[in-house]
């Protein structure tokens, strides 16, 4: 936690030594992030087990608020399903609205909360034990995305991302299954202004 302390403080110091607006109404951004997937339990090994691909599309609605519409493809191996090694793969897509409290040249840092919906689809890692459960398992996601996070950026078009959001994934159409993950996931990953 005192590293992230440490990095938010960075970034305001950064933000403060420069005075030129590095949004402004009417830009239009593309963002593409990931995620690795940490874990070990007794469901799965320890380790990267999975990851996010996060590509998102930003609008700016004013110089400090944007409308982003997130993409999000997960996957996530090394599961049992009924004693059964399995993964699974999913997709989302989530509105998120986004206010830049600090938007400067080089640096912004914002707040962000969004909220959508997608699919997921559990599967056996070999197709000859498909199984009624994974197909009871499979469905409808819910998202919820609250964060904060800053940019630094290199020139007027690309610049870093890093997102620190709670993130709440919940399977909306499983009585088997319904809270998928729920905690932090630090996403970093590159920004480039289009217009």
């Amino acid at each position: 936690m005192k590293k992230i302390t440490i990095l938010i403080q960075v970034f305001l110091l950064f933000g403060w030594a420069n005075s030129f607006s590095q949004s402004a109404k009417n830009d239009i951004k593309f963002t593409i992030s990931a995620l690795p997937l940490f874990g070990s339990s007794d469901e799965f090994s320890s380790g990267i087990n999975g990851y996010v691909l996060k590509p998102s599309i930003g609008y700016y609605i004013s110089e400090k608020t944007s409308i982003e519409l997130n993409f999000t493809y997960a996957t996530f191996n090394n599961l049992k399903v009924a004693t059964i090694d399995a993964f699974y793969n999913s997709y989302a897509i989530t509105p998120v609205l986004r206010n830049n409290f600090v938007n400067k040249k080089k640096v912004r840092l914002f707040a962000e909360i969004g909220f959508g919906l997608g699919t997921i689809k559990y599967s056996p890692d070999n197709s000859n034990f498909r199984i009624a459960e994974f197909d009871n398992l499979s469905g409808g996601i819910s998202v919820l995305n609250i964060g904060i996070g800053g940019n630094y950026y290199f020139n007027e078009k690309i610049g870093l991302e890093l997102i620190i959001p709670y993130i709440n994934t919940t399977n909306i159409t499983s009585r088997k299954s319904t809270n998928l993950y729920s905690g932090i996931g630090p996403t970093i990953g590159l920004t480039f202004l289009l217009n």
